[in-house]
């Protein structure tokens, strides 16, 4: 039998829908996190191109243990990856129901070093009114080195973007570039899930704004 393309982990709550949305001649396996051991033998028996792990598991000690052993077993092959949930804590690859399932594995993910730097935690914003590139869209969740959003126009990673946060008096402008970028069916319309890096962000006015504007704390991987 031939190694999977990837393996995925995910929370025991979505394995099921996953699975069934990869279908049954998928080359990606996925496992429950509480079935994280039997994952680390599937692993080290035969390497996948990819391992991808629920955001919120790659940030507990089981995550960094699994983490940290197959790094001693050397699967230097292996590329490691997080998925982007929603701010459902749903993971995006569940919408992506009209993509080959390696592909939009690869587009709902992101590498794990990089999640992993994130230098501030999240602050969910309910879908803010923000304008990006002059087009009205929707602020996901706000840190002071980034952003997610939901736009009406398709962007590209590497892409530069222009964001202005309206606090009710004044706007607060921010340059970016889109980290990654999804589509998300919605209804007969498509609209685009984005992460936004800034570039040299005034820390001080983000820190307000997620003061003012922002709800609950969010300290996993994904949006970033």
């Amino acid at each position: 039998m031939s190694a999977s393309f990837a393996i995925i982990i995910v929370k025991s709550e979505h394995a099921a829908a996953l699975r069934k949305r990869l279908g049954p001649d998928s080359n990606v396996a996925v496992f429950p996190d509480a079935e994280s051991l039997q994952a680390v033998e599937a692993i080290i028996r035969r390497p996948p191109k990819v391992l991808a792990l629920d955001a919120t598991f790659a940030t507990t000690s089981r995550g960094a243990t699994l983490v940290a052993r197959l790094k001693t077993e050397k699967l230097n092959g292996v590329e490691l990856r997080v998925l982007i949930d929603d701010e459902a804590k749903v993971p995006l690859i569940l919408s992506q129901t009209s993509t080959a399932p390696e592909t939009a594995l690869m587009q709902t993910s992101r590498p794990l070093d990089r999640a992993g730097t994130r230098r501030a935690v999240r602050y969910a914003m309910n879908r803010r009114a923000v304008l990006v590139n002059g087009e009205h869209s929707h602020l996901v969740d706000l840190s002071v080195t980034g952003a997610q959003v939901i736009l009406p126009m398709r962007v590209r990673p590497t892409q530069n973007v222009r964001l202005i946060l309206s606090d009710e008096t004044t706007g607060t402008k921010c340059q970016g570039v889109v980290a990654w970028s999804v589509a998300v069916p919605t209804g007969a319309s498509v609209r685009y899930r984005a992460g936004v890096e800034f570039n040299n962000p005034d820390t001080a006015r983000l820190e307000a704004f997620c003061a003012q504007f922002g709800g609950a704390v969010d300290r996993t991987f994904g949006a970033r």
